[in-house]
């Protein structure tokens, strides 16, 4: 059951080092090949380690691609919380910073956003489901108190489900940057070709679509 991840006591205890070299040559596969492609034999000469000792950290491949995915949920929710104060902002302001956060993530961690990738578009990643479960769970977690509180201050509409703010927001973040990511995916906006002002001031147009809707006034 995911959430149990398959790991031993030896990787826990290893030296960093090794720990870093084994859990880098991993997202470097899967980034590369996803999860059915990604060979192991690659994986362990990388990282200059023998297969043998490779199953004694991990118990298989689907072991130890779970484990490098719990570390993608957990460096994406030290990304997105590591903004600092956020109280005083505006909720679309808040929206504006989580995506940045993904912005840098998607340059700091580019092998671990590819990994991410070839989940979402992979349909035969063993527990495929509950892998992007935990992504948007944690959207729900980081956003369910933000529109709360919006909706407290008069910030966004209390007539719409907090489900439904949330999977808008959840979406439009995804979607740009999985065009930022992978050029065609973006729709034309063309973000990968942009500099960060143009991308900043093509999210705050975004952004105010979102805030003020389509229909002209």
């Amino acid at each position: 059951m995911f959430g149990q991840i398959m790991v031993s006591k030896t990787f826990i205890n290893l030296a960093e080092d090794k720990k870093k070299a084994v859990l880098q040559s991993a997202v470097r596969e899967f980034a590369r090949l996803g999860y059915q492609k990604a060979s192991l034999n690659t994986i362990v000469r990388d990282a200059s380690i023998s297969k043998g000792s490779l199953y004694q950290y991990f118990q298989n491949k689907e072991a130890l691609f779970h484990y490098i995915f719990e570390q993608f949920v957990f460096l994406v929710k030290r990304s997105v919380q590591g903004g600092g104060d956020v109280s005083s902002l505006h909720f679309f302001s808040k929206v504006r910073q989580v995506f940045w956060a993904g912005i840098h993530f998607v340059d700091y961690y580019p092998e671990y956003f590819q990994m991410y990738l070839k989940v979402l578009f992979e349909a035969d990643v063993p527990g495929r489901e509950n892998l992007l479960a935990r992504v948007h769970l944690f959207s729900s977690e980081y956003f369910g108190p933000l529109c709360d509180e919006a909706r407290e201050k008069g910030e966004i509409r209390d007539d719409i489900p907090a489900e439904t703010v949330i999977f808008m927001i959840d979406a439009l973040i995804s979607s740009l940057l999985q065009g930022y990511a992978l050029s065609y995916l973006d729709s034309g906006l063309e973000l990968k070709r942009m500099d960060k002002k143009d991308i900043s001031s093509q999210v705050d147009k975004v952004l105010l679509v979102l805030e003020k809707g389509l229909v002209k006034t």
